[in-house]
């Protein structure tokens, strides 16, 4: 089962069970109702969870039964497609819209797995419910706000902010996917971190290796130039433990000396070494 079937039924088990509130969740189920040339009511939803909540809230609020045939649930009553799909629902206390929401997510909503991103999305198939769908999110918080955009069946509204798709989350009550998202989040950042550590590391490596790879051809520039001996002792020791030692830090190389010597020391060891290589390369191009 993918995660979003895995929170639907989640949010399933939390429904209302009566009161203003299931009325509202109703409301919420129906949201992408469409009217069938007969002028029943005709939902379309792939999950058999979510068909049968449909069909057993329905049942309970009209007691009349509902017609399953594939993913297609049928309501034979034309006197309910208005109050069900068309009036705006009732907020009668102040945990009916997130019961609506509830009921919208569950009908046609859906939640990417965390682990391969942030994304939360209402499908409409009737763009005049984009409204309803949107106001009552920013009722409950003006940060929820989500991106509509055209889709092969209609429209719909989206949001990948992981903060806000938490939020949502909370307050459906869904804490199962909530800790799931939670977790994935986690173990990104812990991965990122760590990434990003490597990535310097390497950097550093790389630094340091091409760092000596230019002292190293300015001593091979120096030894065979038979100018050596013309280094200071103290160049000289440099010298040689650079190029005995060329994946050394400078750290490392600093301490190897005898005495050891400061890393600003060293540094400025190395730069006379290269600079005292690059003027024989200039004596010997004027020649």
């Amino acid at each position: 089962m993918n995660f979003s079937l895995r929170l639907k039924a989640e949010l399933i088990e939390g429904a209302p069970r009566g009161g203003c509130c299931k009325a509202a969740y109703l409301r919420g189920l129906f949201l992408d109702a469409a009217q069938t040339s007969k002028k029943g009511i005709v939902l379309r939803i792939a999950s058999v969870d979510v068909r049968q909540e449909c069909a057993r809230l329905f049942r309970e609020m009209y007691r009349r039964e509902a017609l399953m045939d594939g993913s297609t649930v049928l309501f034979a009553s034309d006197a309910l497609y208005e109050e069900l799909t068309q009036a705006p629902p009732i907020f009668a206390c102040p945990h009916c819209a997130a019961h609506f929401l509830r009921g919208a997510l569950i009908s046609c909503g859906s939640v990417t797995e965390p682990t391969k991103g942030y994304h939360m999305e209402y499908r409409l198939s009737d763009t005049e419910n984009l409204p309803l769908l949107a106001d009552t999110l920013l009722m409950l918080d003006e940060n929820w706000k989500g991106k509509s955009r055209a889709t092969a069946r209609g429209v719909s509204l989206y949001f990948k902010n992981s903060t806000v798709i938490e939020e949502i989350l909370t307050l459906l009550g869904a804490n199962n996917a909530l800790f799931a998202l939670i977790n994935a989040k986690i173990e990104r950042d812990i991965r990122n971190a760590e990434n990003r550590a490597t990535n310097c590391v390497m950097k550093n490596i790389g630094k340091t290796v091409d760092a000596a790879s230019e002292v190293c051809a300015a001593v091979e520039t120096i030894r065979i130039a038979a100018k050596f001996d013309s280094l200071t002792t103290e160049l000289q020791e440099t010298a040689t433990l650079r190029v005995a030692n060329p994946n050394a830090s400078l750290s490392e190389l600093a301490k190897m000396h005898n005495p050891p010597i400061t890393k600003s020391g060293l540094n400025h060891r190395l730069q006379k070494i290269i600079q005292f290589a690059a003027n024989l390369k200039t004596t010997s191009e004027n020649r």
